[in-house]
């Protein structure tokens, strides 16, 4: 067997991959693939070794370097993207390739909380999946295959909507008039997805299926309208009216059994922290 058991790949280094390759940079030799050969460069300079690949590739050459290391599965299918059978059928193959002869020692497949689709009140992973957009029916589909051809050391980490030093959805969202102010906000810090991480990679738990967001939902209605003038971004409106005396609406992604089970303690508990954009 290769002795890759220090080795991280991470197959999609995109903006997350970024932020563990920086944080495993020092104590794991990191492999990260990419498609273009500037982030390639990019990659180097960070000591990180590149692969170049797509999901239409040959995973020979992958499937041989993520033999008894860890892999982290991170490749979106892209916001635009709405026929995703092909995107879903190239990551099942992945899946197949890394698990045919030397498989991975452990296998994190990167998820999202969208496949709950539109339930309302709390959820948890005991919750069934109701997908309503083309991102979350593929995403089940990946995590069922990971299921059949991973059971002992395939994780899957469902994550909400993603808030970083350099990234937050309000920045998107200045200027434009909004629905929904009532329903709550599922967002998470990449600081503690990368902690959510690296517990998985050294605890190797039991339970395979986890999920993360901060703790507390505020309301869309107050939250994004005061982070935008708190960062100085065009306003923010809603059509419908606020009422803070109302149970908020939508589906409140709790992650109390992964903090818990993984003791972990969130550095950003509340989306009111995450107020940083470059």
């Amino acid at each position: 067997m290769s002795d890759n058991s220090n080795t991280l790949v991470l197959c999609g280094c995109g903006w997350l991959g970024g932020y563990l390759a920086s944080h495993f940079a020092n104590s794991r030799q990191v492999i990260g693939t990419t498609r273009s050969h500037d982030k390639a460069q990019q990659l180097r300079n960070q000591g990180i070794r590149p692969l170049h690949f797509t999901l239409s590739d040959s995973a020979d050459t992958l499937s041989e370097l993520s033999a008894n290391a860890t892999v982290v599965l991170n490749i979106p299918p892209g916001r635009r993207n709405t026929n995703l059978d092909e995107f879903t059928r190239h990551m099942c193959d992945l899946i197949s390739a890394l698990y045919r002869h030397q498989p991975p020692q452990q296998l994190i497949f990167i998820s999202t909380t969208s496949v709950y689709g539109e339930q309302e009140g709390d959820v948890t992973t005991a919750s069934g999946v109701a997908p309503v957009t083309a991102s979350g029916e593929a995403h089940i589909a990946i995590e069922k295959h990971v299921r059949r051809s991973a059971p002992e050391n395939g994780y899957i980490l469902r994550l909400a909507g993603l808030v970083g030093p350099d990234r937050h959805p309000v920045k998107s969202l200045a200027g434009r008039t909004l629905s929904g102010a009532n329903q709550v906000v599922n967002l998470v810090h990449v600081d503690d997805v990368v902690a959510t991480i690296t517990a998985l990679m050294a605890q190797r738990p039991q339970n395979k299926l986890w999920q993360l967001s901060s703790s507390d939902h505020p309301m869309r209605g107050e939250y994004y309208p005061a982070m935008a003038e708190q960062l100085g971004l065009a306003p923010i409106t809603f059509s419908d009216r606020l009422d803070k005396n109302a149970p908020p609406t939508g589906k409140s992604i709790n992650p109390q059994a992964t903090v818990e089970e993984l003791g972990l303690t969130l550095n950003f508990a509340s989306p009111w922290q995450m107020n940083t954009i470059q």
